[in-house]
């Protein structure tokens, strides 16, 4: 059976699920009559010498069986879509609609920078350009009305006498200029008039003073009819129908705010006056919903992970926090390749069994020579073990079909080597309508900072390799190495992620001996942080085996943990940047970035941080002199005091590399840390960490940087706990090394050996 060939997808309602609860899971089965279901637990991804292979053993489920096959479509584009249940919308005559825009795309030709990780292209390379502002405008039976955009030209849309009419401006809007769009229909003279004109703002592209932008204004003479529809009035796209499904058309790309409808024969009297920046939650985040300051209240819903907490043309660039400057916020950022949630209908639902134990699991879906895993984790039931894995899946969501390899310019570079391409990346390709990593840039040229689980993902199925490593694994595939390496030395552990500690905090690590992390987990919560920090200082020990760990800030949407949040501040290593007064978390007011530039570095959590990422090779590490120390001795059972530890592995040749952290006292490392065994050789392929550099100077590769290497380090804590981390997500790669006998699968088992010792581990064993 061939998994490359897949014309199978599918994904579940989030990530975790404890026994006794329900998990739903959404299938697309492409050209195929039938499909097969099955339920397996995985143990090991990587398919490649050097390893056990690939590892899932199939469990008895209540979906397994055969199903119908049916193909569902992915339609991208965000927008706002209006309850309107007394059609207050149908009819715009007498009325005023009014806008403002700032347009990132208005002629449909790639603008802007791309970024080290994402070419940008266009969806509109051919063919007209029409981006939707407002409106309930349908082409299939002519009816409704819309201001939209046609090849970067304002134009309003309706009908008269069962024709469609049209009224356009005539000069182009420029890119990154804040506009204000107005249409006049007046039913009495029988006018319909458009304006333009532009916004000085803090934040347009280019000085008012200087960019001589003129208004524009036309007027025609018409009769707008009210002809019955039933699309739904929408904001950064129009509708169109799919069989039962209202789908998004003629996206939007940039910034909306300010619409407003006002009815103005007689008395004016607002028929709607949406806000973008204002919230009807206490804590007055930005999720879904839209407030219309109306009295006929006219709220509507973001769909397709619509950017909110934006800067609007009101921005003076004093303000940075959406919750207590509404309106410096009222906008939406909208693009046509974003991806939500796809909406595909239940395929079938699985309540997880009582007796069903801890771990990683996937449904398995075949038919025809195609194949297609949908991961997801069970959790903890009424007994919980005493030792517990964190898996990165707020990182997997940051990753989530990853296209660096085909769309940025500079991939060979930054990996020393040409991309390797694994079959599922060319499936990726191929549907692009599944949507972009948080690594990847908009058609407009923006960074990607929403990402959801409700779609098809590529890159998080169990035999995925990664682009940038001859024969490494990322993100799930190469957490099951740890999955597998605890299965060989028969440690039972319970199934934490990301998104369920963020919601639970410290109290569902209680009562837990060890924490393990994966190979890669760069982002976290605050929640996460605090709940970790509170683990270890109550005598809890965590082993992060795993590099770039807790490096930077991500939020999960707290009304759907399958969305994830990631802007990008103005330092560390990024692949884009979120402009200045957007950098706030919508869905938790978090500030972006670097968890060291807010306090919370992680040399305090992990004793080490992030130094430096190369991809060309891995090497090994050599032991120090606080390997000898009586509090180590534990660590190194089994190995000679000369040994090389690490000289081998999947990922890159040797356990130290790829992705590697440093100890730092001045970053916050405890003071009793022990620094055990740093990095051997690596080559300028690897470069200093963006975040150490403060001038542009030669000397920042692996032959010359000191600060350039992995280190192990063990951190005895007064409380009794404490911390053993290993620096390199190439790490895991090295443990099932000559089935699993070999100097790293063996200091690990020791350390696991050792924390579940309850001695605390500032006492010498004797």
């Amino acid at each position: 059976m061939s998994y490359v060939q897949s014309k199978i997808f599918g994904y579940p309602d989030r990530w975790y699920a404890k026994p006794g609860e329900t998990l739903s899971f959404h299938v697309s089965a492409v050209e195929l009559a039938s499909y097969k279901s099955q339920l397996v637990r995985l143990y090991h991804g990587h398919t490649g010498a050097g390893g056990p292979g690939f590892r899932e053993i199939e469990i008895p489920s209540s979906f397994s069986g055969e199903y119908a096959g049916r193909s569902y479509g992915c339609a991208p584009g965000s927008f706002v879509e209006i309850d309107d249940p007394g059609g207050l919308l149908n009819d715009a005559g007498n009325h005023t609609i009014e806008a403002v825009i700032f347009p990132t795309l208005p002629l449909g030709a790639r603008s802007g920078r791309s970024g080290a990780y994402g070419e940008t292209r266009s969806a509109h390379q051919t063919g007209l350009n029409v981006q939707a502002i407002a409106g309930n405008w349908s082409d299939a039976d002519i009816s409704g009305y819309a201001l939209v955009l046609s090849e970067g030209r304002p134009e309003f849309i309706w009908t008269e006498g069962g024709f469609v009419r049209k009224l356009i401006l005539q000069t182009p809007l420029l890119s990154h200029q804040w506009y204000h769009l107005k249409v006049k229909l007046d039913r009495g003279s029988g006018h319909i008039t458009l304006e333009q004109s532009p916004i000085t703002s803090a934040l347009n592209r280019y000085a008012d003073a200087a960019s001589n932008i003129a208004s524009e204004c036309a007027s025609e003479a018409g009769r707008m009819e009210v002809a019955s529809g039933d699309a739904p009035f929408r904001i950064g796209a129009l509708a169109r129908r799919d069989c039962d499904r209202w789908l998004p058309k003629w996206g939007f790309n940039g910034k909306i705010g300010a619409v407003k409808i006002t009815h103005t024969a007689g008395e004016p009297a607002a028929v709607a006056d949406w806000h973008f920046g204002c919230s009807n939650r206490p804590d007055g985040l930005l999720l879904r919903d839209v407030i219309d300051r109306s009295t006929n209240a006219l709220h509507g819903l973001c769909h397709n992970s619509a950017v909110r907490a934006v800067t609007g043309h009101r921005f003076t660039g004093l303000e940075d926090d959406f919750r207590t400057s509404p309106d410096a916020y009222d906008a939406i950022h909208f693009h046509d390749d974003d991806v939500g949630d796809v909406e595909w209908p239940v395929a079938f639902e699985y309540q997880v069994p009582e007796d069903l134990p801890s771990g990683v699991y996937a449904v398995r879906l075949s038919g025809n020579g195609a194949e297609y895993h949908i991961p997801f984790f069970v959790g903890v039931g009424a007994r919980k073990n005493r030792v517990a894995v964190l898996f990165s899946t707020a990182t997997y969501l940051a990753y989530a079909n990853d296209r660096v390899a085909f769309e940025a310019s500079e991939a060979e570079v930054i990996v020393g080597h040409p991309p390797i391409m694994d079959p599922l990346d060319r499936v990726l390709q191929d549907h692009p309508e599944f949507g972009k990593s948080c690594y990847g840039n908009h058609n407009d040229g923006t960074g990607v900072v929403m990402s959801s689980l409700h779609r098809p993902i590529l890159t998080i199925q169990p035999r995925h390799r990664a682009w940038f490593q001859t024969e490494g694994v990322w993100s799930l595939p190469a957490d099951l190495c740890i999955v597998d390496w605890l299965d060989h030395v028969d440690c039972p552990f319970d199934a934490i992620t990301d998104e369920a500690l963020d919601a639970c905090g410290a109290g569902m690590l209680r009562d837990y001996d060890v924490l393990i992390t994966g190979s890669h987990p760069e982002y976290v919560t605050r929640n996460e942080i605090a709940a970790i920090e509170a683990f270890t200082a109550q005598g809890g020990r965590l082993m992060t085996l795993g590099g770039n760990c807790f490096y930077a800030t991500v939020s999960f949407d707290p009304d759907g943990s399958h969305l994830l949040e990631l802007r990008r501040t103005d330092g560390g290593t990024r692949p884009h940047q979120t402009p200045f007064g957007s950098r706030r978390h919508a869905t938790s007011g978090e500030i972006a970035g670097l968890w060291r530039n807010k306090g919370l570095a992680p040399q305090r959590i992990t004793g080490l941080g992030f130094s430096a990422q190369g991809f060309d090779r891995s090497t090994y590490y050599e032991r120090l002199e606080d390997s000898f120390h009586p509090l180590a001795q534990f660590v190194f059972e089994g190995i000679d005091p000369d040994e090389r530890l690490g000289d081998f592995g999947f990922m890159g040749g040797g356990a130290a590399g790829s992705e590697i952290d440093c100890y730092d006292p001045n970053l916050g490392s405890p003071p009793d840390t022990l620094v055990l065994a740093t990095s051997g050789p690596l080559s300028d392929g690897y470069l200093l960490a963006a975040e150490e550099v403060y001038e542009s100077i030669p000397g920042i590769g692996g032959t010359e940087q000191t600060y350039v290497r992995a280190d192990i380090v063990l951190c005895p804590f007064a409380g009794g706990g404490g911390v053993f981390s290993v620096g390199s997500i190439a790490y895991t790669g090295s443990l099932s090394h000559n089935d699993y006998d070999n100097n790293i699968a063996r200091m690990t088992a020791n350390v696991l050996r050792r924390f579940l010792d309850p001695t605390p581990l500032n006492v010498t064993l004797s």
